[in-house]
């Protein structure tokens, strides 16, 4: 079964499956397991002012063929159409992201809901750190463990369900998932604000995640560190420069960069922790 543009068999292959996994809640989370797994969450492009094409002959371009990954409208689309070519009924939505915000924010997220046996499942390969390792049931009041990481979903009315992780001994909230419907224009925008807006984050830290075991490594300013499924930070490993950035993109996040836009992304980001110059007024 396959779909118009799409490459079955590189998908497969950089995932590390054989073939398409069964039309089953076992099935889908062999799936975006694997993905989450294979293609890691990073930001690389946007920091060196890269233009962030989110077409599927794009997306495909990038994340198979040049080994690159991505945030949520590659990943998240990437993850849309091997589900289609997979067979299952899948539908998008957008959610606000709220993970360490006063409140939920512009819908800049991507998201499936993929109906199996009459129920809905929530899909989603393309959050990074904090997000979900699995699908999980999308309704409210049901507490999901993935490997050790507590999630659940909360009704806010008309507004749609939040998702929440369990962390430090409270429900946090990560992203609120929108009810409305999605055209590609509202991807088209999302994109837009999240590459080029000034003050988004995307623009000005880093944000590279790598899947492992019991949690995740993330990039945070100039270390790397491995958070566990309860999001404690239980590694930490400082990077030199960007030339030592550049070794674990390519052997832990399984990424093959340019050394010049690793070069580019660091120094922004240490351009962006700089204090402010004094006034001279």
């Amino acid at each position: 079964m396959t779909t118009p543009l799409f490459p079955a068999s590189a998908y497969l292959a950089r995932l590390g499956l054989t073939q398409w996994p069964a039309l089953t809640p076992e099935g889908l989370a062999e799936l975006v397991c694997a993905q989450s797994r294979a293609i890691c969450f990073e930001n690389l492009d946007t920091l060196s002012n890269t233009p962030v094409d989110v077409s599927l002959a794009a997306i495909v371009d990038k994340l198979l063929i040049r080994g690159r990954g991505g945030y949520c409208f590659e990943l998240n689309g990437l993850l849309g159409a091997a589900l289609q070519a997979a067979g299952f009924t899948a539908r998008r939505r957008l959610a606000r992201v709220s993970f360490r915000r006063p409140g939920p924010g512009p819908r800049t997220h991507l998201l499936w809901l993929v109906e199996l046996d009459g129920e809905t499942w929530l899909a989603d390969a393309g959050f990074g750190g904090p997000g979900t390792f699995a699908p999980i049931r999308f309704m409210p009041g049901v507490v999901t463990i993935q490997a050790g990481a507590r999630f659940r979903l909360v009704a806010e009315g008309e507004h749609g369900l939040h998702l929440q992780r369990w962390i430090d001994g409270d429900w946090v909230n990560v992203y609120l998932v929108d009810p409305g419907p999605v055209r590609d224009v509202d991807i088209v925008m999302g994109n837009h604000f999240t590459a080029t807006w000034p003050t988004s984050p995307f623009r000005n830290i880093f944000m590279c995640y790598a899947r492992c075991d019991d949690g995740f490594w993330g990039i945070e300013g100039n270390a790397l560190v491995r958070r566990n499924a309860g999001f404690e930070a239980v590694e930490q490993r400082e990077l030199a420069d960007a030339d030592a950035l550049h070794a674990e993109l390519k052997a832990l996040f399984k990424l093959d960069v340019p050394a010049a836009v690793v070069h580019t992304c660091w120094q922004r980001v240490q351009m962006n922790a700089l204090p402010p110059p004094a006034s001279t007024a």
